[in-house]
Formats: structure tokens, sequence, C-alpha cells
């Protein structure tokens, strides 16, 4: 049986926001079921592109598999930088393109960079597909307030706070959800049980704060409260982390991925002058999280 040829969509893709969204449906749709719906992006273990390096990213590259795949893409290749910086435009699209994806389509934003030291662009690979005899379609930005949608920008709306906006931008909401750590036990011995994320240094930073936040386990709903940050009050020297309160839930999470919604920043974090002030607190941030998921989950049926 010959090898399916595929359709693919080029780019980084951190975040997979509305203009990256554009780009993977393009190749979806060029597909049209006669090719195998594909994504070519790349992580960076030792280094990146120098405007991607230390930025901050917005998605895992478990996080970004999981977006592609509900979105139709059914082949990733997803090499390390270091492995392919070094051909020139003309080689990516023979060895990679041809060779290793075996496209017969591929698609672009108009600000796609490829080849050694990002020396072609948009129209080079319309040239390069067209001497392979490979379908290219470039795609404009997609705007939104008259700005492109950019990584940049989720990446501002998310070190803000404006997880609104960072939801906006990325058409769904930003989500953390890495593994599940044992803490100290303090949220459980405040009366609210927390699981504690650590997050990686590579990862764009929320501000830190407390946030009105969701979480699906298990099948269930659970409105959350957030803190992002070092716990002031209780320890010094932490790293950064995600220690959410699952308004509701008692279970054991350890060691799981839990992927945890953030709806709203609630307020700074603050060192409070006792254990109790800081209880009281929580016990009014939960409060104020549970009508946030409310309203919001009421807002979504409405629109479905």
């Amino acid at each position: 049986m010959e090898k399916q040829k595929t359709a693919v969509a080029l780019g980084f893709f951190d975040g997979v926001h509305r203009g990256h969204r554009r780009v993977i449906e393009k190749a979806v749709e060029m597909a049209a079921g006669r090719l195998t719906p594909a994504v070519f992006t790349f992580t960076m273990q030792k280094t990146g592109p120098a405007k991607k390096q230390n930025a901050g990213e917005i998605t895992t590259l478990e996080q970004k598999i999981r977006i592609l795949q509900s979105m139709g893409v059914l082949k990733i290749y997803a090499p390390d930088f270091l492995d392919f910086c070094g051909l020139s435009g003309e080689a990516f699209v023979q060895q990679i393109l041809k060779e290793e994806m075996d496209a017969a389509a591929v698609c672009c934003g108009k600000d796609f960079r490829f080849g050694k030291g990002a020396s072609c662009g948009a129209a080079d690979l319309r040239r390069f597909c067209k001497a392979e005899g490979m379908e290219c379609a470039v795609l404009d930005e997609v705007m939104d307030e008259g700005k492109a949608v950019s990584s940049t920008r989720v990446r501002q709306a998310i070190a803000d706070g404006e997880m609104e906006k960072a939801a906006e931008l990325l058409g769904r909401r930003y989500c953390l959800d890495f593994l599940v750590e044992h803490g100290k036990a303090l949220g459980r011995k405040l009366q609210f049980p927390t699981i504690n994320q650590p997050i990686p240094p590579e990862m764009v930073l929320p501000r830190f704060g407390v946030y009105a936040t969701m979480a699906v386990v298990e099948g269930k709903i659970y409105a959350g409260v957030t803190n992002v940050g070092v716990r002031p009050t209780v320890e010094k020297g932490m790293a950064p982390r995600a220690e959410t309160y699952l308004i509701g839930f008692s279970g054991d999470l350890y060691g799981r991925a839990v992927p945890v919604q953030f709806l709203s920043f609630l307020r700074p974090e603050q060192k409070f002058h006792s254990v109790e002030a800081l209880r009281e607190q929580i016990g009014r941030d939960a409060v104020k999280a549970a009508q946030i998921v409310k309203k919001a989950l009421q807002t979504e049926e409405t629109m479905l």
C-alpha cells in the first residue's frame, strides 16, 4: 500500500495561539482526505533561534502535541533545533519536508523564517516548494485590536496576570498541567489542601498572585484558587510554583499532570501577619473564584 503524502504546517507554534491555529487549520484543509495532516515544529533542548531563546515557553511539548492532535493533526515531526539549524533553506525543503515528511503541500505564516541563520523567508519557501512540485500556502497574520496575534503578546498577557486577554489571544484558556508533587502539607493544615505544581524554569512565569482557576479531575469540573509565586507567609527561598486549592475535591493527585485553567487574577501575592489571617483570606478567595467559574461555565453553555 502506498504511503500517504502529507500537508505540513510549519512553525514553532509555542502556545498554539489563534494565528498558529489558522496555519494548522489550513494544513488540515489542504489535506482534505487525500493527504495526512502534519506539523513540523521543533524543541530547544540546548539552543534555539535567537529571538526565541529565553523568551519563556507558553506550552510544553506534551501540551502542544495534545492541542495539535485535537485539531486533527495526525503526524508531528519535532526534532531538536540543533539537528537541522545548519541546513540551507533549499536543503531544509529537500531533506526535511520532501524526504523526512513526504510533503505534497506546506503552509506557513508570512513571517516564517528557515534555513541557516534564518536566511530564508516565505517567498523562498514558495520558490523551493515549486521546484519540488509541492503546493505552498502563505497566510497573513490574525489581527486582534489592530495588532497581530503573537506569542510575544500572549507571554506579556500571562506575565501581567491578564488571563482574560491571554485566553482571547490563545483561543482557549491559559493552562498549567505539570506533575503534582508533594509539598509540606501546609495547605492541609490550613484546611485548604492544595496540589503543588513547580513551574519549570524554561516556562513563562505568570504574574505572582492569586487566581480564579478550574480543573477537570476524573470528568468532574472543580473551581479552584491558585497561588503562583513563592509563598511569602510560610516559606522563604522556594522556586516559583502553582499551588491550587480545588474547591470540594478530596483525593490523591500526586504524580499526575492536572491541567489547571486560569480564568482571572484575584489579588497580588502578599505576606500575612498570621496563618489565621491567611486562612481567612483563602476562604474569601474561594468564594470569589467559585462565582467566577460558575459564571464562565454558564456563559459557555449559552454560547454552545
